[in-house]
Formats: structure tokens, sequence, C-alpha cells
């Protein structure tokens, strides 16, 4: 890539890459920090010229991260050299496509569109080369659709999401993660039109935790975006802590780190200060950092009760965006079969067990969940081993946390004043076609490798097509058009990508009743989940996990 330089109406000269059809500004600092744990601020001043031609920091995490995305891929990509820092990490990349007006970038007003990336809130990073914009934004300018890409930086783990009461009397907020990612997007509103975005129409596009924060942003009373995209992950994915269940964190932590016969300024002074990869280190994957139901930036526990009530008022992004697209991949529980492994010993007779004891004021539901998913009954897909019982486990959860959540979201989404629909359900349903434990599946994070294009290189024709299709779709909800028929509750649309299969360049997909067996998904679920309820269900995974 040769360099580029542009002048920026309220920043200055930045300088740039110019590569294929785009203009690529890497590393903007979007916010400052006072410390670790500080409340993010977005920055307003910049010393002229800036130097936008490589990465900037990341936030700490742990040095597998990238490592295990590839192997959840099932397909790797050279690791990019990583620089972490604490206070530094707060940037963003922005792509720009290439027009007629050249490097005046001021002189254009393309949609946005804002990636926050997925992770688990503990891994991750813009820098990350499978989320590079740059083909996803030559394709669609190619082809007629002109758009901005924008990824972020956020804080990670404990410097992101740890909280408690000695904390907040400090002045140190919870849920410091969606406090970094509401600053860019207002970043992005205040200097996008200097790169030639249109700061009123801005999409954030989030998967897994990424889609867990975006879905989250949907609770605030003000309007961070006009239109959202979530895959692989909802607000309902994963638990919302109390602030209860936060303090038994933070001891946790204070414990591991040999810091809690300290006094409580000692202690924080500690948690300011200690070396953060020292820190990383030394906690364990069971210390679970999550968002907090902090009664600011969450201010309702979502459910998927609440989610799927048109009339429920605890959203207000139900009213202010002006779209929702949600969907999932056919088995985005792939990434549970790395992070449940532990669950696997016995399962084939702890789980049945389980089921039978959160329902037993229900046997005849519970038999039904146990023959739908193969853990009783003599069909030639019965679990006959743990092996194979684990897998039955996981599209057990994938039904509820991924494919429930989309349906739920999808029921839930108001219509415009005019009745219009404003939500758009898929299904991505194209195999991984690369060796490893789920080759052949649909899995986590694979619907973002085809949207980023970035290994279209290693797909067969057909998936190329499919990918291209995909980046298309989405790229059109993004400039506010219709990428197909929204969801209604007479015809249940939602868009089916794949699979898409042999050496001809033909993608697959289609439009069909998102409760139909067409969608590559059982129907079983929504029938169970009509009878007790998919919050019900979600607890019942709960209590398996916690071994009851």
């Amino acid at each position: 890539m040769s360099t580029v330089t542009v002048l920026h109406p309220s920043i200055g000269s930045i300088r740039g890459l110019e590569g294929d059809g785009v203009y690529q500004f890497h590393g903007i600092q979007y916010a400052t920090l006072k410390d670790r744990l500080a409340e993010a601020q977005v920055k307003t001043a910049y010393e002229s010229p800036i130097d936008a031609t490589s990465h900037g920091p990341s936030a700490y995490s742990p040095d597998n991260g990238y490592d295990n995305e590839m192997v959840f891929i099932q397909q790797s990509m050279p690791k990019p050299k990583t620089v972490h820092s604490d206070l530094e990490c707060l940037n963003l990349n922005i792509t720009v496509p290439k027009s007629q007006s050249g490097t005046d970038l001021g002189k254009q007003k393309f949609p946005v569109f804002i990636w926050v990336h997925g992770g688990g809130f503990v891994v991750g990073a813009n820098s990350w080369p499978h989320y590079d914009h740059g083909k996803l934004v030559k394709l669609a300018n190619s082809n007629g659709i002109p758009v901005v890409g924008v990824g972020i930086n956020y804080r990670l783990g404990f410097p992101g999401l740890l909280t408690s009461e000695e904390l907040r009397q400090r002045g140190y907020k919870a849920n410091n993660s969606l406090i970094d990612q509401r600053a860019a997007f207002r970043w992005v509103k205040q200097h996008i039109a200097g790169f030639g975005g249109d700061a009123e129409n801005i999409t954030v596009i989030g998967e897994s935790a990424g889609a867990v924060a975006t879905t989250l942003h949907l609770y605030s009373q003000e309007k961070l975006f006009s239109r959202a995209i979530a895959t692989g992950g909802s607000s309902l994915l994963v638990p919302v802590f109390e602030l209860s269940d936060q303090e038994r964190t933070y001891q946790q932590v204070l414990s591991i780190l040999g810091l809690e016969n300290l006094n409580a300024e000692e202690r924080i002074q500690k948690l300011l200060t200690l070396p953060t990869d020292e820190v990383i280190a030394k906690l364990p994957p069971f210390v679970a950092f999550l968002p907090t139901l902090d009664n600011d930036i969450i201010p309702v526990r979502p459910t998927f009760t609440s989610v799927a009530d048109k009339s429920d008022q605890s959203m207000p992004g139900k009213q202010w965006a002006d779209g929702l697209m949600i969907g999932n991949a056919e088995f985005d529980a792939s990434v549970l079969g790395f992070m449940l492994g532990h669950l696997k010993a016995g399962i084939k007779d702890k789980f049945p067990a389980s089921i039978k004891s959160s329902l037993t004021s229900d046997p005849v539901l519970a038999a039904q969940i146990l023959e739908s998913y193969g853990f009783t009954g003599s069909s030639a897909a019965a679990a006959d081993d743990d092996d194979a019982a684990f897998v039955k486990f996981l599209e057990f959860v994938n039904d509820i946390s991924f494919f429930g959540s989309t349906t739920a979201y999808a029921r839930g989404w108001p219509p415009t004043p005019a009745g219009e629909s404003k939500i758009y359900a898929f299904f991505f349903n194209e195999p991984n076609p690369w060796p490893g434990a789920y080759q052949g599946r649909a899995t986590h994070v694979l619907d973002v490798v085809f949207l980023f294009q970035n290994h279209n290189h290693n797909l067969s024709p057909a998936q190329r097509a499919a990918a291209e299709q995909l980046g298309l779709d989405w790229m059109k909800f993004v400039a506010g058009q219709k990428p197909w028929e929204g969801y209604t509750p007479e015809s249940r649309s939602a868009k089916v990508f794949g699979p898409s299969k042999g050496d001809d360049a033909t993608a697959t997909s289609k439009v069909v009743d998102a409760d139909s067996l067409e969608t590559g998904r059982g129907k079983a679920i929504l029938e169970i989940g009509e009878k007790v309820g998919f919050d019900k269900l979600n607890e019942i995974v709960g209590r398996f996990r916690l071994g009851l």
C-alpha cells in the first residue's frame, strides 16, 4: 500500500494508506483515559499531522485469543503483531471507498457502519486481519453501494467490566466496555463527515459478544445510531450480572491477586498499577467478566419475554432505531464446544438427570426435550456416548440462545407508524469447508468470515459467491435499503444463506417462513418454548452448567 494524506476539517492533516479501491486510516484515538478503570472521555483535540498508517494499540487480553479464534474458524491467517496498552487502546480504523472526489473526502456523504468485534468481552481487536474492511467496502462500492467502515477497540476483561461498591464509591463506573463503545459512536457522529461518512446514517454491526453489546445499546434513551445488525449473539446470550453478582466476582479477583487483606484505597491502587498482563495471566477462565445491571447503561434485565413483546417499553431502541437485522449460524454453539468441554464427561446421563430435576412438575415436557434432542429414543440420531451427547447438548443450547433469541427479536420488533416492518431476520447455513472439529456445519464466526471477504481465496466458487451476496445484502441494509422482505407476523419472512455447494459461482439463498424447517432449524424448540417459555429453558441450561 502507498500512503495518502487528507485534510480533515476538525482533526487536521491525516496520513493514511491507499489500497485497492479504498483509503484506510488506522489507529485514530477516539477517547482518552485517566487510568485503566476510568470513564472514557471522547477525544476533542489532536496534534496535526496524525500518522494513521498502522494499527493502534489494542486492549490487553490473553495471548491465546487470536489463536483460539483461528481454531474456531478452522482456517488461519498470519497472526498480527500486536501492541497492548491500558490507556491508548481506545482507537479506531476507518475504511473509505475511492470515489470521484479523490482525497477530498468531505465532499462525500456515504452510509457508515461501525464494527463491534466479539470475543466474549475478554479478547479481540480491530487489527485482527479477518476483520479488515477493505475488501467489503470495495465490493460494496463496485456494486453501487458506497459505504464507510469503522472498526473500534474497547476495553476487555477486568478493565472493561470489573465493578464493585468500593470502585463505584470512588467514581469508577460499571460497564466500561459499553461506555467505551458509546464514546466511539459519539466520536464517529462528530467526525465521520470529514471522512466522507453520513453522521445521520450509521449502522452498528456486532458479532457474538459484539452483538450482545450492540443489542444492549438499544436500551439507551439516546439514539446512538440509525440501525443495528446482530449476528451470532444478542442481549439474551449471556447473563447480565446484578451488582451482588459483580461483588462476588470482585472478591474472587482480589483473592486471586492476593489483595483481600489490603484496605480499599490500597486495593484500588494495586488494581490501577499492577502490570495488566500479569493480572490477566493470574485470572483463570472461570472468573466471569460480564455486563452489569447498573440502572444506567443497562437499566433493566433483558428477557426473552420482554424482547418478544411488541408492547414492551423497556427497550427504547425498538422505537428510535430505524431498523434491526438479526440472525444466527446453524451451529453458533460450536464456540461453546471449546468453552464448555469440562461438561462432556458423563453428560449422556447427567444432562437428562438435570432436565428431569428442573422440570419435576412437568415430566412429559422433560421427556419431550430429551427425545427431541436424541437423549432418549431409539432413532439413529440418538446419542450413544458422551461425545455424541455433548453435541446434542450444544444443539439444545444453540436452539435457545441463538435461534430462540433471533425469533424473540423478530416477533417483538414493532413496525413503523405506517405499518412497515423494521426487522430483518436471517439464518446462516453455509457449511464450514475446512478441516476441524465442526467441518460441514455453519460454525460461529464463519458468518464474519463471509461478511468481510478476507478468506474468499480459500472458498469454493459457490461459497465465494455466497460471501459476496451476504456482504452486499448487509451493506444494502447499512445504506437504508431493504435487503429482503422484512419479518411480519403474517409473512414471518427470513433470509436463509446457504448451503452453497459446487464449482459453479452460484450462491444458494432464499426467503422462507422463519418458523419453518426451511430455515435449517428444528421446530421442536419453538413448540417447547411455547409451553414453558424461553426464559425457563435458559434457566434450565444455566442450572446444568452449575452442576444442578
